[in-house]
């Protein structure tokens, strides 16, 4: 299955681009994020038709690579139809564009799902990438660690990230990081919450990221876009494609379903948080 291969992209840790392709180079990758099948308050199998539109909209946009921030699913561990569902959906993009993930917090739950975790690791493959691509570093990580309290594994995987930036920022016009919950959703005095990391790890975050020259920072999970700036780093929030949660996002604007699409040149980044077309 197409989708399944997809996945297997996540099994290596970090991935080398050729030498060709990681030259400095003007280029699009779309992110998308909670997906999430079957969470809707009425007809569950409603977000199948709204995922069905997102994935319509990356094949109009036809970007280098789609990365997706989590929660691929309601209960992707005892619900089926949920994970056919996606990977059917998944599999209708084309194999030219690779998919890269990040696990969320409906994806796997150490405690609250004994055996959810190695579940997640045989379907998808690692919690975490790292690759270059047209003089870009990418890194993806697993922010279940944090909120899961797993401070052993959480170490050892930001010992990793920052080994990746010193042995590939050098060489990088962008330095971008991924991952499913936000370090901080609203500011960084807020109060810790379901939706941000608590202290003292949103302090040890955002002091790596200013320090290690980390760009932007993009995540999901609240179902509402948001962007705010923290010493110089954009900590960039992309509203849901499956369900919204809010009328409004952060801006004022309706919050409706949505991706990313971000723009990269050799000199600058920006990044349009787009409906996903024909939602009503």
């Amino acid at each position: 299955m197409k989708s399944i291969k997809s996945f297997l992209l996540c099994a290596v840790a970090v991935i080398l681009a050729t030498a060709c392709a990681s030259k400095s180079q003007p280029f699009c990758f779309v992110q998308i994020s909670d997906p999430q099948i079957g969470f809707n308050p009425g007809d569950e199998r409603a977000t199948i038709g709204w995922f069905s539109q997102t994935i319509d909209k990356i094949i109009e946009i036809s970007p280098d690579f789609v990365i997706c921030t989590g929660d691929m699913t309601h209960h992707m561990f005892s619900d089926d139809w949920q994970i056919a569902a996606f990977d059917s959906l998944m599999a209708m993009i084309p194999e030219s564009i690779p998919v890269y993930f990040t696990p969320g917090n409906h994806d796997y739950r150490t405690t609250e799902w004994p055996g959810s975790r190695e579940f997640y690791a045989e379907h998808y493959g690692e919690n975490k990438f790292c690759f270059m691509h047209k003089g870009s570093l990418f890194i993806g990580f697993d922010s279940n660690l944090v909120k899961e309290g797993l401070t052993e594994q959480e170490e050892e995987q930001f010992e990793w990230i920052g080994a990746q930036i010193e042995e590939y920022g050098k060489m990088a016009d962008h330095i971008f990081l991924f991952q499913h919950c936000p370090v901080v959703s609203t500011g960084v005095d807020e109060a810790d919450s379901y939706s941000n990391f608590p202290e003292p790890y949103r302090s040890k975050y955002l002091k790596f990221f200013a320090e290690h020259g980390v760009e932007a920072v993009f995540s999901g999970h609240c179902h509402r876009s948001a962007e705010i700036e923290v010493d110089g780093v954009s900590l960039v929030n992309c509203g849901a494609c499956g369900i919204a949660l809010g009328e409004l996002n952060a801006k004022g604007e309706p919050n409706t379903h949505c991706l990313n699409v971000v723009e990269v040149t050799p000199s600058a980044a920006c990044w349009n948080i787009i409906p996903v077309q024909n939602v009503e």
